[in-house]
């Protein structure tokens, strides 16, 4: 058995080998060889500023995205869960430094590609380089859509918008009108560029009109169509 037989059955769900199977996943890893790290919760798997080495895969845990604006208050661009990935769309733009930090919300375990390893034929010449590179620019592309998201959400004049919209999209992604958050609250109120209490407090509000139900990161959504007034109000 390859040493990469259990990270390529953890991989065939990540974006970046979308299409690829179980053997030519394994034998892109022979052929990239990446290394484990391991990260505890709270650790900064990189920080904003130091030295870009390669596109990162989160194999297990998650990560919170953040940077700070030039008031030094922390902004939440994302979060990366497993099988996601981070640093993709700086990969190819010529920087040579991280933008933003990527710190673990759980203990985690990563590995990172580095960028010739992904766009240059290997000395075995696999076949499966130019599926990976369509696949790179598919996840670029996507990544560029979710900022454009997330520039609507930070238009959006109302707190109340905000929190719905940012609601129901959850919960179309997840299928279910029951699911769970992939951030706390005060991930999501920096995530939201609002205030912590202030969220709360609409929240509450939310759930006292019996429009939501939630219990930390668990929400269940009880009157979708309510939420989708707050948007256009």
């Amino acid at each position: 058995m390859s040493k990469y037989e259990i990270l390529a059955r953890t991989l065939l769900k990540c974006e970046l080998f979308e299409g690829f199977n179980h053997f030519q996943l394994n034998t892109m890893l022979e052929c990239f060889s990446p290394k484990l790290h391991s990260y505890n919760k709270g650790d900064f798997i990189v920080m904003a500023g130091s030295r870009y080495h390669g596109l990162g895969i989160m194999v297990e845990g998650s990560a919170v995205i953040t940077k700070e604006n030039a008031a030094g208050s922390r902004v939440m661009l994302g979060v990366v869960t497993a099988g996601e990935l981070f640093g993709e769309v700086i990969a190819f733009s010529g920087k040579e430094q991280w933008p933003a930090n990527v710190q673990a919300q759980t203990d985690c375990v990563t590995i990172f590609l580095e960028n010739n390893a992904i766009i240059n034929q290997c000395s075995e010449a696999c076949s499966f380089h130019s599926q990976l590179i369509k696949n790179l620019l598919k996840t670029v592309s996507n990544r560029a859509i979710m900022l454009n998201r997330r520039v609507e959400y930070l238009s959006m004049k109302s707190i109340n918008s905000k929190i719905a919209c940012l609601l129901l999209e959850h919960m179309e992604k997840s299928g279910s009108h029951t699911f769970r958050l992939p951030m706390n609250r005060n991930e999501m109120a920096d995530f939201l560029n609002i205030s912590r209490p202030s969220m709360s407090r609409e929240m509450g509000v939310m759930r006292d009109r019996g429009i939501i139900e939630f219990q930390k990161e668990a929400i269940r959504i009880l009157k979708p169509d309510k939420l989708k007034d707050m948007i256009n109000e």
